[in-house]
């Protein structure tokens, strides 16, 4: 039986990118790779798929590839299917503990990045089943790019520019204006301190995988009468290895870097702890994308300056989740509390169309319905030709 590997697979509260935390168990700590610059300064464009996704173009072992960014996987995690793709050979077989259970992996040494200006040499990676991360983020992830990348380098996010700024240690120097953060660390991950609901600061893990804005172990949140009484929808929380349940809440007030943010949409794991870095509180895009963000992850540090043209925060009002099969959104949860629950939908429906349109490939390509304004109808086509109507809510 092979042993489980000491590490961690990179979870949120949504469905998210996973990574691994390397070591070998025989041979100590994997040796991180060889890192060059061919400009001190560059430029990488970026998507923002859905708004809380960043994915950046980048070349392995010479192949064009698209990356997901995780400063939440210690990592680079290659697709298994297309590691074979590319001529990757297989790797050690490992097993890994992710959010949501153990699942089978490989690493495979010798590999070469090219992203933003740098170079990776020597780099060890993690191969595994991505599939189950491609279906819940609703788009091909080939790669997620980990924190070897964040550690080499200082990586400055223009938001309403859709840019990243990759600049060298040596070269960095922050903008005016901009808070700096001192990072803590837990294992071969960061966490920030934010202050819950007026709480004394909390450490909770700084994580570009996770899509949503904020999450909250319940031995934090259960031992807080406030937050444990606050309105809630059930929910479901996630990574690699599968889903477990959470609530979905509004806090009522966050504060990170000297900036309040009232109504934050937060998840509230049932499970969870203060100190396993996938299981610890969690502070995502949803949170970020308020701040013109310099990560300097390598020196433990992040300068953060609000913005002037911050949106507004991203949430759920369906009360389902899908996985897009083929040409069909299955549903593989429902909010008993959400108006898709109060439409009739039901686990395991598959959805053929949405306001008339049939479900495509490219269904994650249109804007979100699920996250429309509340009162918005919307009309959803079973496969078995029924039609129901759900009313978007404010539904916790």
């Amino acid at each position: 039986m092979r042993k489980p590997y000491a590490f961690l697979l990179a979870a949120t509260a949504l469905l998210a990118a996973g990574g691994i935390a390397l070591a070998h168990p025989e041979h100590g700590e994997v040796a991180p790779p060889e890192v060059s610059f061919t400009t001190h300064q560059g430029t990488i464009p970026f998507e923002l798929f859905r708004g809380n996704r960043i994915v950046i173009p980048a070349t392995l072992n010479g192949h064009a590839t698209e990356m997901l960014l995780d400063t939440g996987a210690s990592a680079t995690t290659v697709d298994k299917a297309y590691a074979r793709r590319i001529g990757l050979p297989p790797g050690q077989k490992i097993e890994a503990v992710g959010a949501g259970g153990t699942v089978e992996a490989e690493i495979v040494p010798n590999v070469t990045l090219e992203v933003g200006g740098m170079r990776f040499t020597k780099m060890t990676v993690a191969v595994m089943d991505l599939q189950p991360i491609a279906r819940g983020v609703g788009r091909p992830v080939d790669t997620v790019l980990g924190r070897e990348f964040f550690n080499s380098a200082v990586v400055s996010i223009d938001w309403a520019q859709k840019r990243l700024r990759v600049s060298s240690h040596e070269a960095f120097k922050s903008d005016g204006g901009a808070t700096a953060v001192a990072l803590a660390r837990k294992g071969p991950f960061n966490t920030i301190p934010v202050s819950i609901a007026g709480g004394e600061p909390i450490q909770a893990l700084l994580d570009l995988g996770n899509g949503g804005a904020l999450s909250l172990p319940r031995t934090y949140w259960g031992g807080r009468p406030d937050l444990s009484g606050l309105r809630f929808a059930e929910s479901r929380r996630g990574g690699v290895g599968g889903l477990s349940p959470a609530r979905a809440a509004v806090i009522p007030s966050v504060a990170l870097a000297n900036k309040t943010f009232p109504s934050v949409p937060a998840t509230l794991s049932e499970g969870g702890n203060d100190q396993d870095a996938e299981k610890m509180a969690n502070v995502g895009i949803g949170l970020l994308k308020q701040f013109h963000v310099d990560l300097d992850l390598g020196r433990d540090r992040v300068f953060l300056r609000p913005r002037t043209d911050s949106p507004p925060f991203d949430r759920d009002r369906s009360g389902i989740r899908t996985d897009l099969v083929g040409s069909r959104l299955k549903v593989t949860f429902v909010s008993p509390q959400g108006p898709a629950a109060a439409a009739g939908i039901k686990e395991g429906d598959e959805i053929v169309a949405v306001d008339g349109k049939a479900i495509t490939p490219d269904y994650f390509r249109r804007s979100d319905w699920t996250r429309g304004p509340a009162g918005r109808s919307v009309s959803l086509r079973r496969a078995d030709g029924t039609e129901v109507k759900v009313v978007l809510s404010d539904y916790y």
